[in-house]
């Protein structure tokens, strides 16, 4: 959720943004999903519309507005261009042109599916090699979040019985994913239906605040996750997946490694939080580790 409206940003930080959009704003429109911003809202004034994403500097999230504000320019087409940038009052506030559109439609039948391949698989075409832009490897990342060790480690007694089941594999799995999902794209890493905007034939990815160096399959199979979560079974969410040419040419180990960490990661949000939404998404992250675990060769 945003942090606070438009009225109460501070009057020196608003006239900042008006000098920069170069008119009055008249209404501020909070988006519908989440975000990490302190502020966030669609600016409407007389001549067009703004999309503003603002940050506290203080906030310890304030590096990855940053880092979006750096890799927009290497997204022309395929993500909102970045307009201006204003870092003024103990605030660091980015403006982005107002695209139409709606949040991707994940379920079932979705006539979205085949356009989000499509552009899943141009997106991956576009961003490898990686551009000339400093982000972290995705296998970093993953090497410094072992969720699944350090529950085993530390908070055993909070896992039930299918978690603790499958803890020593998932375990062994999840030590693998680092070396296997290393790669040379610039891959969005957090893709979900609300950071996906549809407009007709076209698919456009927002909030780029953390990016990564990766292989060119991740983005999808972040994707997957989500699929699951929408109602779709883990062999229906792969077979869409397989519509990716990065996809199909992904070995089912760094395939089944990725699922193990995802899961991982959204068990530990679940213990975190009780809302029913980090529950389902656990839940969906076991049904897909089942689903590959399921598919692995037995063990000799």
């Amino acid at each position: 959720m945003t942090g606070c409206d438009w009225t109460a940003l501070p009057r020196d930080v608003r006239l900042a943004v008006e000098a920069a959009i170069g008119r009055p704003v008249i209404t501020a429109e909070p988006p519908r999903a989440g975000t990490i911003s302190d502020f966030a809202a669609t600016l409407r004034t007389e001549q067009g519309d703004v999309f503003c994403k603002a940050v506290r500097t203080a906030n310890p999230e304030a590096w990855k507005h940053r880092k979006e504000a750096e890799v927009n320019p290497l997204l022309r087409g395929t993500a909102p261009r970045l307009e201006w940038l204003i870092e003024t009052g103990g605030w660091l506030l980015l403006g982005f042109e107002h695209l139409p559109g709606r949040h991707a439609e994940l379920r079932p039948g979705s006539p979205d599916l085949p356009l989000l391949a499509a552009a899943l698989a141009a997106l991956a075409e576009r961003l490898t090699p990686a551009p000339p832009v400093p982000t972290q490897p995705f296998a970093v990342r993953l090497a410094e979040r072992r969720i699944w060790r350090l529950m085993a480690e530390h908070d055993r007694g909070l896992l039930d019985a299918w978690a603790v089941a499958r803890l020593e594999q998932l375990v062994r799995i999840e030590t693998t994913a680092p070396g296997l999902v290393d790669g040379d794209t610039l891959s969005h890493t957090d893709l979900s239906a609300g950071n996906l905007l549809v407009d007709g034939w076209t698919v456009r990815a927002v909030d780029w605040a953390w990016p990564a160096r990766a292989a060119a399959w991740t983005d999808t199979a972040s994707l997957v996750l989500r699929l699951i979560h929408a109602g779709h079974s883990p062999q229906q969410a792969e077979e869409w997946a397989g519509a990716v040419p990065a996809w199909k040419k992904a070995a089912p180990e760094a395939i089944t490694a990725f699922a193990v960490v995802i899961a991982g990661v959204r068990e530990h949000r679940r213990h975190l939080g009780s809302a029913p939404r980090l529950r389902a998404l656990a839940a969906a992250g076991r049904r897909w580790v089942d689903y590959r675990l399921h598919r692995l060769p037995p063990t000799p």
